[in-house]
């Protein structure tokens, strides 16, 4: 079973996440200190991100997981109220959706499309 982390500091949005990704693995994250003492111990085949968290935001973890050969290589889906125009694939970003416009289908595919990637 493949095992996704989300990393969003909305609970509301957790839950929405983790049901879902019902048939995945589900990790629930509530800021970027959890998930990357997390990634420590254990590698996800996906990861989805919030940019704005509480804390070092999404960007900070994306650059600390670029400092780790295994972690620089996770497929990442940001999902995210903030704007994104610059092209993050550097960092492992394969799709940016806006939480506002994102439809449940779209984000599946996305999760089904990367979760293979070892």
């Amino acid at each position: 079973m493949s095992v996704v982390f989300v990393v969003d500091d909305d609970r509301e949005w957790l839950g929405y996440y983790e049901r879902l990704l019902d048939g995945y693995e589900v990790e629930l994250f509530r800021n970027g200190v959890e998930v990357m003492e997390r990634m420590r111990e254990e590698v996800p085949d996906v990861m989805i991100l919030d940019i704005m968290l509480t804390g070092p935001t999404g960007f900070s973890v994306l650059h600390e997981m670029q400092s780790y050969e295994d972690l620089g290589m996770v497929p990442v889906i940001i999902v995210s109220s903030v704007g994104i125009k610059e092209d993050l694939g550097e960092y492992g970003v394969v799709r940016v959706f806006d939480k506002g416009e994102m439809r449940p289908e779209e984000l599946l595919a996305a999760v089904r499309e990367r979760d293979g990637w070892r």
